[in-house]
């Protein structure tokens, strides 16, 4: 894939996979005004119409755009179930428009999704064939999506929950919890939630692997072992060698849009394609990553 049509270029995820895409020399066009990301020599920011499919697909034609990816999405699940209109818009229509423009061209077409995809009453860990279960309406917008997309059969679906850090906007855990902790505020997180988190930097290793190989349907990119919020926030946090302010507590539906209590992916399939890569899913090695990119960066 030389030429990459990269929606969501600016989130979490898509910060740091544009950039690993660009350091591999491939070439970006990023749709966003100009000058948010550092230009390099095989970006192009380029802002498109999303509600203008014909507009999309004359550029991509004229870009000989191979692949598109997007990242676009409403992950907040409070603000999905409060602004229902917009969440629907960014985490079903967008996408789900996307990939009818990738099928127009007959390109590949890429979309994340989450893990809360299920109601929560299994006890193990959900694969790709699970039956998908809406508890929530960030679960409902995200599943009406990925049935509009498996259709498409160059599509590629990954479902997952990554953690990284970089600031105060779009939290994933970890960012909740080293902003809290570096203000000298007590963390709560819950014991009684349990899922199968990855580093970002991990999750964009497989990402890329599966695109080389040219894998469509859906995979899970997770790590090995169910863990709860609470846990992963105390190894985290050990890991990093201070001290800190740290309680578990429960998950309570009348304070809380309600939540699958388990989230966990399993990861076989991909541990299957990839036997020689099953070191990375280790959740310990990743944290043990994590803390020293961020002691890197920050300390």
């Amino acid at each position: 894939m030389n030429n990459i049509l990269f929606f969501g270029a600016t989130g979490k995820l898509g910060t740091n996979w544009v950039n690993n895409l660009l350091n591999s020399k491939k070439k970006i066009i990023i749709n966003i005004n100009k000058n948010k990301l550092k230009n390099k020599r095989n970006l192009i920011q380029k802002k498109l119409n999303i509600n203008k499919p014909s507009e999309i697909i004359k550029y991509c034609k004229q870009k000989n755009v191979s692949l598109i990816i997007n990242c676009i999405g409403l992950s907040n699940v409070d603000k999905s179930q409060k602004y229902k209109n917009l969440a629907d818009y960014l985490n079903n229509k967008i996408p789900s428009n996307l990939c009818r423009i990738s099928k127009k061209l007959k390109i590949p077409f890429v979309h994340i999704s989450t893990d809360m995809l299920f109601d929560g009453a299994y006890s193990g860990k959900y694969s790709e064939k699970s039956k998908l279960k809406a508890v929530n309406n960030y679960s409902r917008t995200k599943i009406k999506a990925e049935k509009e997309i498996k259709n498409y059969s160059k599509s590629l679906i990954i479902r997952t929950n990554f953690f990284g850090f970089s600031g105060k906007k779009n939290m994933t855990i970890t960012d909740k919890i080293l902003f809290e902790q570096s203000k000298g505020l007590t963390t709560y997180l819950w014991k009684d939630i349990y899922f199968t988190p990855i580093y970002i930097k991990t999750l964009v290793i497989f990402l890329n692997l599966l695109i080389k190989k040219n894998k469509t349907g859906i995979y899970n990119i997770c790590s090995n072992e169910k863990i709860s919020k609470f846990n992963f926030g105390k190894k985290i946090l050990e890991n990093l060698k201070i001290n800190f302010k740290l309680k578990a507590n429960v998950f309570e539906k009348n304070k809380f849009v309600n939540r699958p209590k388990n989230m966990s992916l399993s990861n076989k399939k991909l541990k299957r394609l990839f036997p020689e890569k099953t070191n990375l899913l280790k959740l310990e090695n990743q944290i043990k990553e994590f803390v020293l990119d961020y002691k890197n960066k920050y300390v």
